[in-house]
């Protein structure tokens, strides 16, 4: 072989080995920077998936079991990846009326209510309330359940009207079974059926379902608090105030449109005597008696002048028996044994003699 041919041989073969180390380069270089990308996204998912529970501004879990014995009211302990945790359904109170007779009953109620609507093992989102001083996040929540625990769309109380002159303790109504509220009112002389409408601002709300907050308080289950909200005619703060304040306490993103939903909600339940409100209303309506009559005892007492304690006061017994009629008591006397008297009397009601 002469030197030209090796010589052509030569340059041929480290041609041919510098274009198959080119192709090993461009391959590693690739594997590496596929490698690098890979690593980058594990570690993202592992950063978010690492947020601890109690810092995530929303909880997917599945329920646990229920409390309803705090006297701030009723909430759920849920499984968040793997961890148990308790919420607190927010603005939803404990429901108090009855006397202590009805407590143990109301509580019943209100555990019957969560196994129906959020059964053991069923999956709910919560929503963290968060605070209105620095937006921190609260222990409480708006829990939504999933369509197949909430049911329909609509929820329709029946109640019987309780009298409005009587202290006797009604028995809640059985509570319906479904959830969202419309705007059809019917009534007849022996029972009342109301639903009402959320208002625009929930409904212009990205939350397409009902909140179990909602459908508890609907339903009579719950009384509206933080703050609490009162709705008797005997409040001492007029009601506009009162929600004046509530707004401004609830102003945060998170809370202002569902605070809506819930005063909405509440005032169906106390205007329909649903649920639980039903012994509510009843307390109210002896409360809103009693103060009458003590205006009108008053009022007599005052004498000529309109004013209690003074010189003309009306010093008599009077009392109003079981039928609201008012009537004087007659007073008793009796002998004053060695006072040397001649049988002196003495008023019954020594307030007043």
């Amino acid at each position: 072989m002469t030197t030209r041919r090796k010589f052509g041989w030569g340059v041929g073969a480290v041609a041919v080995l510098a274009l198959f180390g080119s192709c090993i380069d461009d391959d590693s270089r690739s594997d590496g920077t596929v490698t690098a990308q890979t690593s980058t996204s594990s570690a993202r998912t592992t950063t978010a998936a690492r947020i601890p529970v109690p810092q995530r501004p929303e909880w997917q879990g599945s329920v646990l079991e229920y409390d309803v014995n705090a006297g701030s009211g009723p909430g759920l302990y849920i499984d968040v990846d793997g961890q148990r945790t308790r919420v607190d359904l927010s603005h939803v109170g404990a429901v108090s009326c009855g006397g202590y007779a009805a407590w143990e009953s109301n509580r019943a109620a209100v555990l019957g209510r969560l196994a129906e609507l959020a059964p053991i093992g069923a999956d709910v989102r919560v929503v963290r309330a968060t605070s209105s001083v620095g937006g921190s996040l609260t222990p409480g929540g708006y829990v939504y359940l999933s369509a197949s625990e909430a049911g329909s769309s609509e929820v329709t109380a029946t109640t019987t009207p309780a009298p409005t002159t009587t202290a006797t303790a009604s028995t809640a109504s059985t509570p319906p079974t479904t959830t969202r509220l419309s705007s059809t009112t019917q009534t007849s002389p022996t029972s009342t059926t109301t639903t009402t409408t959320a208002p625009s601002a929930a409904q212009s709300s990205a939350d397409s379902d009902v909140i179990l907050n909602e459908i508890l308080l609907a339903e009579g289950f719950g009384t509206l608090d933080m703050p609490d909200i009162n709705l008797s005619a005997l409040a001492p703060i007029p009601l506009d105030q009162q929600l004046a304040s509530a707004e401004k306490s609830n102003a945060t993103a998170t809370n202002a449109a569902r605070w809506t939903r819930l005063l909405t909600a509440y005032r169906h339940a106390w205007d329909t005597r649903s649920g639980l409100q039903a012994l509510c209303r009843n307390d109210d309506d002896t409360a809103i008696v009693k103060a009458d009559q003590k205006a009108e005892l008053d009022r007599l007492r005052a004498g000529p002048d309109g004013r209690l304690y003074t010189s003309d006061d009306d010093h008599a017994t009077y009392k109003f028996d079981e039928n609201g009629n008012i009537y004087v008591e007659a007073p008793a006397y009796t002998s004053s044994g060695g006072s040397g008297g001649g049988g002196g009397g003495f008023c019954r009601r020594s307030r007043w003699c």
